[in-house]
């Protein structure tokens, strides 16, 4: 594939939530969100199949959100990745690598306006040493500790790109 496509996408019906601070599903116009609290870190988790058309490069995971109410301050997320590679992981505990961080980024002055937000993933261990062909999951995390909108942030979309 080249550089800069998109390899997975995910929407908010397919989130897997965790057992606790779970982003909790809505809908907006007919348009499906996750929302994520604005004091408490909620989480979404997808899982998906990197392409074997992957290059090897980095990856690039890119949030389409929006948020309820606010139209000042900031939002921010974290996003780790975990690989699920054959016959070495155990599906018993998660092992996710450590979070990168989405740069807490100026809301739209319109509620309901969406917001393009991105992380990136060198190849190795920030990206759990994941290899075209394996499974994973993506874990998104609004980052309460270092945003400033008060009420719900809303994901629209994530979308997974080749760096």
């Amino acid at each position: 594939m080249a550089s800069g496509a998109t390899l997975v996408t995910f929407h908010p019906f397919q989130n897997e939530p965790p057992s606790s601070n779970y982003a909790v599903v809505g809908v907006r116009n007919l348009h499906p969100y996750l929302a994520f609290d604005t004091t408490t870190g909620w989480s979404a988790v997808f899982t998906g199949i990197l392409p074997r058309a992957y290059a090897g490069g980095g990856l690039t995971v890119y949030l389409h959100t929006m948020m309820a109410s606010a139209t000042t301050g900031t939002v921010g997320y974290t996003v780790s990745i975990e690989r699920m590679d054959d016959s070495s992981l155990d599906l018993d505990a998660d092992s996710f690598a450590s979070a990168q961080t989405v740069t807490a980024a100026t809301v739209p002055g319109t509620s309901g306006q969406t917001l393009l937000q991105s992380a990136a993933f060198t190849s190795g261990a920030q990206m759990d040493s994941l290899a075209a062909g394996e499974q994973f999951r993506i874990k998104i995390t609004r980052d309460v500790a270092n945003d400033t909108a008060a009420g719900d942030a809303q994901l629209v979309m994530a979308e997974v790109k080749e760096t």
